[in-house]
């Protein structure tokens, strides 16, 4: 089966991760065949998941308890034990997010903002810090996704660009939804798009997605709605 060789597909991250979940430990020649991928294409995600904290590679191939937790919400079919282990996993980060707002209960809300130009990045982060708000901002998607893999609670809202190389908008919400289906995730884009993402994307609604060029006014608006301040 061809695959790209030049952007990820969350279709066949799910494929490999699921491959594992059920089969456990394996070498990289037998993942590429059960999971029907070219072996340079398969190497490229393994790297790629292994840079998630989502599997260990080494000799053999295995998932560790964060692709454990991951794959257990895409399957939502979860055994008693990867259950235990997801919900302790769940718990821990909950008492860590805890912790950290408890140290600073006057903190306002953090923002996560990804997109691929840093202008972009640098105009919004400019809006939502001059509002009062924490703003983390990340250029690379594969980036920001190793940072919520590791702290899934940390931030309020998530604002995501959709046309990005390598990993664009939607395959990056499926990947955060994955790992923490409570977050608020915003959309923004040039494109005309409101009616085909509300048409695959049931949690999100039109005025969840921002239009670009965005007005500032319109733009602190949209995120304090989705906040709820």
């Amino acid at each position: 089966m061809a695959e790209s060789l030049g952007s990820f597909s969350f279709d066949v991250t799910k494929r490999i991760l699921c491959t594992l979940f059920n089969d456990g430990s394996i070498k990289k020649t037998s993942l590429a065949t059960k999971t029907r991928l070219n072996y340079n294409v398969c190497l490229r995600y393994l790297q790629m998941l292994k840079v998630l904290g989502w599997l260990e590679v080494s000799s053999e191939v295995s998932i560790t308890e964060t692709g454990r937790n991951v794959m257990n919400r895409l399957l939502n079919q979860p055994s008693s034990d990867i259950q235990n282990e997801s919900s302790y996993h769940v718990e821990s980060n909950s008492l860590e997010s805890s912790n950290k707002l408890l140290e600073s209960s006057t903190q306002n809300p953090s923002i996560m903002i990804v997109d691929d130009e840093p202008d972009v990045l640098l105009t919004y982060e400019s809006f939502l810090s001059n509002a009062g708000f924490n703003v983390s901002t990340f250029e690379e998607p594969y980036n920001a996704l190793a940072e919520f893999t590791s702290n899934p609670r940390l931030y309020d809202l998530i604002i995501l660009d959709i046309r990005m190389e390598n990993l664009n908008g939607l395959q990056l919400y499926q990947c955060m939804k994955a790992i923490n289906p409570t977050s608020k995730l915003l959309f923004a884009s040039a494109l005309d798009a409101a009616k085909e993402l509300t048409s695959v994307l049931p949690d999100i609604q039109s005025q969840d997605i921002i239009k670009k060029p965005v007005d500032r006014e319109n733009f602190v608006k949209t995120v304090k709605i989705a906040l709820g301040v």
